[in-house]
């Protein structure tokens, strides 16, 4: 569905959140029905909202054949078709992860969903169901749906990918090409914690495999020879030549990120909506850059697109055609020098150097950048304090 630079996202993600075991029908496979049990509660706020009360199960699964084990967690793993004003955008994966009172809960990539609005889920067995959206987030490429649903199948979490040994064997569930729903592939770990550079200013750690990866298994999960979640496939190397290069978030990462999302969502009983959980501490900005001048001269770098967005820190302050002229970066600890990037010009500096500049400053929520600007031939000074980012249809 996306591609980052010479990576295309694929897969889905794949948790376990069940207050029984990693499959409804596979209690009598399991070693330790409960290990390393942690739950996740959140205080009630007012009557009209739901109070969540999550466990994710660390189950111990007998190691078995292939195709036992495929067996236990296949029906896991779900397709999902994503709308726009009621028609098809894309489709991608999920990995059925978690269950309360009320809904089920699935992880996939924030890719899959992204700029979506409404989204159905289709069960292994075909039943379909209309799902919602819990929260996401874009730069750890995680999102979570629910679906009014229980008693489904869920995903068991590996209990630590840092132990993951390079050779071993993984299994992929999911939704090639968005038209292939359930579809195994099987491989080894090539590589933990491989460090991919998605764009010019952010890196991802990943699990390497040479998992077979195509589009629409993006948020599809990525299964150790027992059938424990290792990782919720996200991308894969899409060049000619090139082949069994794929790539999974790993399980520690996507748990706490869903952790978050979680805990901060908050669903209303009175108006049947959630209040999209987001990641705490996380800040973005939302416009974009661009080369203005005349005919094919680049002259000046200035906004070419502002955010609709009212998390993002730089919402209503900036507009189209804005020239930028200089960033400062302050923070609020004042033992922290202050940085600034000046004489900002198409000639001596690039767009991804000034979007390298910000981000690699390690900026927290409270510190400020200050952009000098020419708006309307009169130069304007733009503070832009850092505020808790969540993501919003």
């Amino acid at each position: 569905m996306k591609f980052w630079k010479g990576i295309l996202i694929g897969v889905i993600c794949t948790f376990s959140l069940a207050l029984t075991s990693c499959s409804n029908k596979s209690q009598d496979t399991k070693k330790d029905e409960q290990s390393n049990v942690e739950q996740i509660e959140k205080p009630a706020d007012t009557a009209e909202y739901l109070n969540l009360t999550i466990t994710y199960t660390n189950t111990k699964l007998e190691t078995g054949s292939v195709e036992d084990t495929i067996d236990i967690i296949y029906d896991s793993v779900v397709a999902i078709d994503a709308y726009v004003n009621q028609q098809h955008y894309g489709s991608g994966s999920g990995v059925l992860f978690a269950f309360d009172e009320k809904f089920s809960y699935i992880a996939t990539c924030h890719h899959v969903i992204e700029d979506c609005q409404s989204f159905t889920i289709t069960l292994t067995n075909e039943e379909q169901y209309d799902a919602k959206l819990v929260g996401g987030d874009k730069e750890s490429d995680i999102a979570v749906l629910s679906v009014e649903k229980t008693d489904l199948t869920y995903a068991s979490w590996f209990e630590d990918t840092e132990q993951l040994r390079l050779g071993s064997s993984v299994i992929c569930i999911g939704n090639p090409l968005g038209t292939l729903p359930g579809s195994v592939s099987t491989g080894v770990v090539s590589y933990n914690n491989r460090l991919i550079k998605v764009d010019d200013y952010h890196e991802m750690k990943l699990i390497q495999t040479d998992v077979a990866i195509n589009s629409g298994n993006s948020g599809g999960g990525l299964f150790n020879s027992a059938g424990a979640l290792i990782g919720i496939v996200n991308a894969k190397y899409s060049s000619s030549g090139i082949e069994g290069l794929g790539f999974a978030i790993p399980a520690n990462q996507a748990r706490a990120i869903i952790e978050s999302i979680l805990k901060t969502a908050k669903y209303n009983l009175t108006t049947d909506t959630w209040e999209l959980g987001y990641v705490k501490g996380r800040w973005e900005i939302g416009f974009t850059l661009g080369y203005g001048g005349y005919g094919f001269v680049r002259t000046i770098i200035g906004v070419a697109g502002t955010t609709t967005n009212p998390t993002h820190s730089d919402y209503n302050k900036l507009q189209v055609n804005d020239k930028l002229n200089a960033v400062t970066l302050t923070y609020q600890d004042s033992s922290k020098e202050v940085l600034s990037l000046t004489s900002i010009s198409a000639q001596t500096t690039t767009i991804e150097n000034v979007m390298k500049f910000i981000y690699d400053a390690d900026l927290s929520i409270g510190d400020i950048i200050t952009l000098d600007i020419t708006r309307n031939n009169e130069n304007i000074i733009v503070e832009i304090p850092l505020i808790q980012y969540c993501y919003m249809i």
